[in-house]
């Protein structure tokens, strides 16, 4: 790989993280980056392309390539696919398009196999292409820009998430919205099973919170947390790369001045490292209170209360980490 104590080759990488991160904003310069990599040689535009691919934005990149002007298209197109897991169907078109050598440098990354001529490799695409072991990329020297910005870090730290969500059974005169704001034990688990697509985790990122709510009914709740199983979902399927974690959660704590516990069984949307979109349900116990009850759970006896549909938004903050 093409080291970055070149230091040609670590502007231009400190370049296409900028153009990534666009200083701090959420809305990466795609155009700046295919004009960036459009000027590399072919083995340097696929050693970055393999370092983008660790900030997860990859798949973003391709699908903004297409429309990126002054540039050229199949070669970046074919270079990105190369990198991708799910290289695109006509991936052997495009290197057909370029010239020998640099033929040579995407088939050295991804190396066609001898697949039926009935398959596509558009639908069989594992099955299609076949990609050879690449060393991790060098990180001994590298750039600083916009670290932490949209890096996903999945060693065991703490983390802050702020959480709004509407309950189902607020009346229609009331404000039915719930704030919250918890310190996440992130990544920590009592024992993980499998990795990469599939993980099942058991005792999983424990975490404590602050809830509150604009109803004066619904008193300020103190709870702590873990999720008793975790199932987290990786998919690739096409345009679609769903990212879904279904967990099964024990909770206690203190609302109104009384102790209470409870289950919630949650469906998490990832819809960046940052945002997730979540539906969850939950029955709580407790003692029973003279005060009213909370508008957004159904009482069912002998202070059992059942929360049946609660729909939200999750933002995630982790600390940058240390250099």
């Amino acid at each position: 790989m093409g080291w970055l104590t070149d230091p040609k080759l670590l502007t231009l990488h400190n370049d296409v993280w900028d153009a990534i991160y666009n200083s701090g904003t959420s809305y990466p310069d795609w155009q700046k980056c295919c004009g960036i990599l459009n000027g590399m040689s072919m083995p340097d535009m696929l050693d970055e392309i393999w370092r983008i691919k660790m900030t997860a934005r990859l798949d973003n990149l391709s699908l903004f390539v297409p429309r990126a002007t002054g540039v050229n298209v199949p070669r970046l197109r074919a270079a990105i696919g190369a990198v991708q897991d799910r290289p695109p169907g006509d991936l052997d078109a495009l290197l057909h398009l370029l010239p020998d050598d640099q033929q040579f440098a995407i088939t050295s990354v991804r190396a066609v196999t001898q697949a039926p001529d009935s398959l596509s490799p558009s639908l069989w695409s594992n099955y299609y292409w076949s990609t050879r072991s690449l060393a991790p990329p060098d990180f001994s020297i590298t750039s600083t820009v916009g670290a932490g910005a949209g890096a996903d870090n999945d060693s065991a730290h703490i983390g802050l998430d702020a959480a709004t969500a509407v309950t189902a059974n607020a009346p229609l005169t009331r404000n039915p919205m719930t704030m919250q704001v918890s310190v996440v034990f992130r990544n920590l688990d009592a024992l993980k099973l499998g990795e990469g697509d599939t993980e099942l985790a058991l005792l999983h990122e424990p975490n404590v919170s602050v809830q509150l709510s604009p109803d004066p009914n619904n008193p300020v709740a103190y709870q702590g947390a873990i999720s008793l199983v975790n199932l987290h979902l990786k998919r690739n399927w096409g345009l679609i790369k769903p990212d879904v974690e279904l967990s099964l959660s024990g909770q206690a704590g203190f609302s109104g001045g009384a102790p209470n516990a409870g289950l919630q069984a949650q469906l998490e949307v990832h819809v960046s490292t940052q945002i997730s979109v979540t539906a969850s349900s939950s029955v709580g116990f407790g003692p029973l209170s003279p005060a009213p009850p909370d508008r957004g759970s159904i009482p069912l006896g002998n202070g059992v209360a059942f929360t049946p549909f609660m729909i939200g938004i999750v933002g995630h903050w982790d600390p940058p980490p240390a250099h």
